[in-house]
């Protein structure tokens, strides 16, 4: 039997920027037997999201993200709900951020929002300030914290909560299955004694909504890629967006000795056509990828990190050089 101070104690969902945190929030309120807002069906705003001026929240219910900062709060006294998904899965997480986090309604909003949250020392060598947007900058950053990700704190931060077993863990993936949300939900219900009165039909309809959305329908197309590529067969793959395309691009990086992708945007037509760039790829243009900071188990000199400021741009210089003459009909803007 719960005690009084379990059933006031606090409940923060945790989770990764754009994975609806805002959305099981409001659905524990929702269906809470003192919710504020029972006559109302509908979680959704203009852009697809749930805000949190819309509603007279119960402050039991609060959420935030995986790092502390003055924006964020994490609450230390607050079970925690974390919305996790499989380890293999951060792409997908990361697009759900893409698309779905507020400014990045456009394409430019999207790019923006990358560049923005970026060091202006890396911003330096493309010569760029956080207030830009710029598709081909964007792209390439995202590379960098893909080659470098064990030192990225907003990912290490994410992977420590859904890793805490003490925390209550709620599978990213029953968001677009009726069933497996509501088994969530009643299980939530029962470990934090919340007496959840759940809808079904709300649940039908979120479901349905979330398993249409953009982010969430695309989930495993640069797996399929990257599969199509190993197995030698040939699919499209021209509507990749640029965190597919980096993605993929430093996957084959490090599966293929000393071989760098060019840089820009401009991307394959089909899976052919990456693995005729792999195959023919001249000797004289391999070399040590600055982005990766081992080669080979050894300890990269050219690593970007690692350069003073006047070596860092001449090295970032040098890859485009070295490769805008590669298959110029595919890297021309």
């Amino acid at each position: 039997m719960s005690t009084q101070t379990e059933l006031s104690k606090k409940i923060q969902i945790i989770y990764h920027a754009g994975t609806f945190g805002n959305l099981l929030r409001w659905l524990l309120d929702r269906f809470s037997p003192d919710c504020q807002f029972k006559n109302i069906d509908n979680p959704w705003d203009q852009n697809h999201r749930v805000q949190d001026e819309s509603y007279e929240y119960n402050q039991k219910f609060i959420r935030g993200h995986q790092i502390k900062r003055i924006d964020n709060f994490l609450d230390p006294l607050a079970d925690k709900i974390v919305i996790n998904f499989y380890l293999d899965d951060l792409l997908f997480a990361e697009r759900c951020a893409f698309y779905r986090v507020p400014g990045c309604e456009t394409e430019d909003g999207r790019y923006k929002n990358i560049i923005s949250n970026t060091d202006i020392k890396l911003l330096s060598l493309f010569k760029i300030n956080k207030n830009t947007s710029y598709k081909i900058v964007a792209k390439e950053i995202y590379k960098i914290q893909l080659h470098d990700h064990e030192n990225h704190k907003w990912w290490n931060g994410m992977m420590r909560f859904m890793k805490n077993n003490t925390h209550y863990q709620f599978s990213i993936y029953a968001l677009w299955n009726k069933e497996d949300f509501i088994k969530e939900l009643e299980s939530i219900s029962n470990k934090f004694s919340l007496n959840l009165n759940i809808n079904e039909n709300i649940i039908s309809n979120i479901t349905e909504k979330i398993s249409k959305m953009y982010p969430i329908s695309t989930r495993n197309r640069a797996k399929n890629v990257l599969r199509a590529i190993k197995e030698n067969v040939n699919i499209e793959c021209d509507e990749l967006d640029i965190l597919e395309q980096a993605f993929i691009e430093v996957i084959l990086e490090k599966q293929h000795d000393s071989v760098i992708f060019p840089y820009g945007t401009s991307w394959f037509k089909n899976t052919n056509q990456i693995n005729e760039f792999l195959n023919t790829y001249p000797s004289y243009l391999k070399h040590m990828n600055p982005r990766l900071p081992w080669y080979n188990n050894i300890k990269n000199p050219f690593y970007w990190k690692e350069l003073t400021d006047v070596q860092k741009p001449y090295t970032i210089k040098e890859i485009v050089e070295a490769t805008k003459n590669i298959a110029p009909e595919l890297w021309k803007k």
